[in-house]
């Protein structure tokens, strides 16, 4: 089932103005938000465009199963992936944890490290590394959950960010080739309805596989909102 309504309040962050909306595949009868996407996007009343949109998939068990967002702008979309993690799990053979970016840890994040990652769709797949981020002080920002938050467990996530031809000359935006290859094989995925397939080595963590049911998003999240997030797009040179 799917709810669409102007946005009046909602559970979720999002600025509640004029021409907002929001989409919710699955909207419990009562509780939290689970096993659903949930689409918001703020779109010209007289025009129809659409602004900014988030498209945001909540798993029924985000202990086992990731979260995943297209956080969408004119100029560029976001695609991460959350999912947790025990802290031991991660750590080096001193018991130390890889902190590539150190001076975020007063904010929480207490781990950041490449991890090698392969992404499929069907017959086709592309290998790189991602930086790959632990933090302590919370399990996700991304929506409410009833997990208890234990101690030495980390909250994860990567993500790429995708510069499209929008994007104004005098920023400096570019896109390098892993970011190219994770577009073209998640916009493949999404017009061709297969599963996006993300593989992550976990270095010393257990490796883990990610899927992102493609055919479901476009089942759930309104086609304008995929065209302006992703199939209608097209990368900075």
């Amino acid at each position: 089932m799917k709810n669409l309504a102007k946005i009046g309040l909602m559970s979720l962050s999002f600025a509640a103005t004029a021409g907002d909306y929001q989409v919710t595949e699955n909207p419990p009868a009562r509780g939290l938000v689970k096993d659903s996407f949930v689409v918001t996007y703020s779109a010209n009343d007289f025009t129809d465009k659409i602004d900014e949109a988030k498209i945001l998939f909540i798993p029924e068990n985000f202990r086992t199963q990731p979260a995943f967002l297209l956080r969408c702008r004119p100029y560029y979309t976001n695609f991460s992936v959350q999912f947790l993690e025990t802290e031991k799990n991660l750590q080096d053979s001193d018991g130390t944890l890889t902190n590539e970016a150190a001076s975020f840890a007063k904010h929480g994040y207490i781990y950041n490290a490449d991890h090698d990652l392969t992404i499929s769709v069907g017959d086709q797949d592309e290998s790189m590394e991602i930086l790959v981020g632990g933090q302590n002080k919370h399990l996700t920002q991304l929506f409410k959950t009833d997990l208890p938050k234990p101690a030495g467990l980390l909250g994860m996530s990567f993500y790429f960010t995708f510069n499209y031809k929008e994007m104004p000359s005098f920023r400096n935006a570019k896109n390098n080739s892993d970011t190219r290859d994770a577009y073209r094989l998640l916009k493949n995925a999404v017009q061709n309805q297969q599963p996006f397939i993300l593989q992550l080595d976990g270095r010393n963590a257990p490796d883990r596989r990610f899927t992102l049911d493609s055919k479901r998003l476009n089942q759930a999240v309104p086609p304008e909102v995929i065209e302006f997030c992703l199939t209608g797009r097209e990368l900075i040179d």
